[in-house]
């Protein structure tokens, strides 16, 4: 089950991971992401979600025990990242909640479908500066295969008449990111500055709504020396 280029990984307790040897790892984004996401929706019941760029299938992974979810569908364009999350899928016996797709999500026809948009997606911006050589890297990383653009009009187009983008991103692309989402009609309701040592935020937590006015609320996340705390002044909200 295991190839040459791979390594067998605990992502937790529970659950085992398959990663290439050389080429994109999931990083803490991914997981606070789905810390966040769980933190901040356990009113809503009978949830369908969907992965933007799922990769290997972690964010779904470790979403499978969320009692909220009941369709969690991972897409990613990269076929070999598809094989390898449903291998995972099946090694930890999932297969009952969690799907994976390998499409381009510009081209995925299922529209006004889902409560909940996750993603993770490429941070870096193609923007005429070296990028990486390692073929899965630079599309896992960099905006080639999805632009910001792209990501939040897609977004939009998947969501359900009144449902809910959430994801990380750099927290220096805040202003765009802001701009994009009030052009496609989003409501942005959720900030969450995630801290590093150096007490600056280099990375972002959003959610925004379609079809529904919200109040934002701004929040802060802080990691020390790999473990991460919580400085929030607010309950969790819906």
């Amino acid at each position: 089950m295991i190839k040459d280029d791979e390594v067998l990984e605990m992502l937790n307790e529970e659950c085992k991971i398959i990663q290439k040897k050389i080429g994109y790892k999931y990083g803490i984004d991914t997981v606070l992401l789905s810390k966040f996401f769980i933190l901040n929706n356990s009113k809503r019941n009978n949830l369908k979600i969907i992965d933007i760029g799922t990769g290997n299938g972690i964010l779904p992974v470790l979403l499978y025990t969320h009692k909220n979810a009941s369709e969690i569908v991972g897409v990613d364009i990269q076929a070999e990242n598809i094989e390898r999350a449903n291998r995972i899928l099946k090694m930890n016996n999932m297969q009952s909640k969690i799907k994976f797709i390998c499409e381009d999500i510009k081209k995925y026809s299922k529209t006004n479908y889902y409560d909940i948009v996750l993603s993770n997606p490429p941070y870096m911006e193609v923007d005429g500066k070296k990028i990486n050589e390692n073929e899965h890297k630079k599309i896992s990383r960099h905006e080639v295969c999805l632009n910001l653009k792209d990501f939040i009009k897609m977004s939009k187009k998947l969501l359900k008449p009144i449902g809910k983008l959430c994801f990380i991103h750099r927290t220096h692309r805040l202003l765009e990111i802001i701009k994009e989402l009030e052009e496609n009609k989003f409501c942005v309701v959720k900030i969450i500055f995630i801290y590093s040592a150096n007490n600056k935020s280099s990375m972002m937590y959003i959610e925004a709504l379609k079809g529904k006015k919200g109040k934002l609320e701004v929040e802060n996340y802080f990691m020390i020396e790999g473990e991460d705390y919580k400085n929030r002044g607010e309950e969790n909200s819906e």
